[in-house]
Parts: structure tokens; C-alpha cells; sequence
């Protein structure tokens, strides 16, 4: 927990100097801009034009490599598909999800629209791994110059839900979690990723992934 604690320090440190930047842009007509950097901002469902769910973790089959295996979506992804759905709300809109969560929206849910977002493979089969920003910047391309004028809901893990909507903004989305809906917070000890089995293994990678989002695109707020 200590490091956990000093990769906060210094995501703090870092984000501090970058709040006046985010209130110089004006705030968006009928949404949320949060006052402090490490709060999500949020708006209402019905205003998104399309929703992104990034995956969290998954389940490894027995026997099975996972530097091979896409791997099972397991309980965390789960309930993420079902937050997909309620921030839906019967509404026809599309829906850009990580393969783990639009496995279970169109076997669970029947769900036909849905975009897959799958990772690449090396030349020798094994798996690319596919990064916040790389889904974001999948989605991105897709929607082509319509991504200036979507306002897109972001579907994420409590703990996650901060990086993925910032690394949604910062591809050229006005990127928003869904207000009213709570997204899944319990880790699952057996996820074949080891860092998202648990707060403490986690946390540090997501702070210290967030000093580099924000070091790298030189901060450009949620504007």
C-alpha cells in the first residue's frame, strides 16, 4: 500500500500544475466538468451517441496459454456488459466494446450491433497487447470524422473508469460516464491478468498510467 500511496503523490503532483489549463475551457452545455482531475466527468445516457466498454481482466481456461488465449470474459466483464445495457436503455445506438464484454452482450443480451474490439497477434500468434489508448484509438479511427461531433459514453471499471474516459477524450471524443449508473468495483482474484486481481496490484499501474496519459498528450481536458 505504500507504493500504491506514492504513485498517487505523484499523479497528484503531476496533475496539480495542469488544473488551471482545464479551467480555462469552457464547460460543455448540460454536462458535468468535475472540479478536481481525478474525478470522472459524467453526463446523462440519453445524450450519448455511442457507448465504448473497455474490458477489465478475464478468465484463462485450464491448460491454456495465455500469452495465446484471448481468454473468458469471467464475472468482471459480466457485469460490465450489463452496465452497457442500462446505459444503453433500449436505445439504438452502437456499441464499441472490448471482445470480452461483446461476447456477453451478444450471447447474454442478443445485443446485434455491437463492434468487437479484438486485439492483434504477432507473426508467431502471440497476443498484442491492446492498451486504453489503443481501444480508444480503434474507435476513434472507425468513426472517422464523426468522432468530432459524438458524445461518448464510457463503460469501465470503478477503479479504470477514470483513465478510460480520459483516454477517450484525448482521441478526439467528447467522452462522459454514464451518470446514475454505477460501474463494477469488486476484483476478481482469479483473473488471468495478475494486475487486475486486486486494488493493490492494480491501483499502481492505473496512477502511474495516468501521469503518463496526461505527460504524453500534454493534457488537453474534457472539454
Amino acid at each position: 500500500m505504500r507504493f500504491t500511496r506514492l504513485c498517487a503523490a505523484i499523479t497528484i503532483a503531476l496533475i496539480a500544475p495542469l488544473s488551471a489549463q482545464a479551467a480555462a475551457h469552457a464547460e460543455p452545455s448540460g454536462f458535468h466538468l468535475p472540479s478536481g482531475l481525478v474525478e470522472t466527468p459524467v453526463a446523462a445516457p440519453e445524450s450519448f451517441s455511442l457507448i465504448i466498454a473497455y474490458a477489465f481482466g478475464n478468465r484463462i481456461p485450464a491448460g491454456a496459454d495465455p500469452a495465446r488465449t484471448i481468454g473468458e470474459p469471467g464475472p468482471v466483464n459480466e457485469a460490465l456488459a450489463e452496465a452497457v445495457v442500462r446505459a444503453r436503455a433500449g436505445r439504438d445506438i452502437p456499441v464499441y466494446a472490448q471482445v470480452e464484454i461483446a461476447e456477453v452482450l451478444t450471447a447474454k443480451y442478443g445485443m446485434t450491433d455491437v463492434v468487437s474490439i479484438d486485439p492483434r497477434r504477432n507473426p508467431d500468434g502471440t497476443l498484442v497487447y491492446l492498451s486504453t489508448l489503443g481501444v480508444a484509438e480503434q474507435v476513434a479511427g472507425m468513426r472517422g470524422a464523426a468522432s468530432e461531433s459524438d458524445v461518448a459514453g464510457v463503460v469501465a471499471f470503478h477503479d479504470h473508469l477514470w483513465r478510460a474516459t480520459y483516454s477517450t477524450t484525448v482521441t478526439g471524443f467528447a467522452a462522459f460516464a454514464p451518470a446514475g449508473i454505477a460501474m463494477p468495483s469488486r476484483y476478481d482474484p482469479q483473473s488471468g491478468q495478475a494486475w487486475t486481481t486486486g486494488p493493490e496490484k492494480y491501483l499502481p499501474v492505473d496512477y502511474l498510467g495516468r501521469a503518463q496519459l496526461l505527460q504524453a498528450t500534454g493534457f488537453r481536458g474534457f472539454s
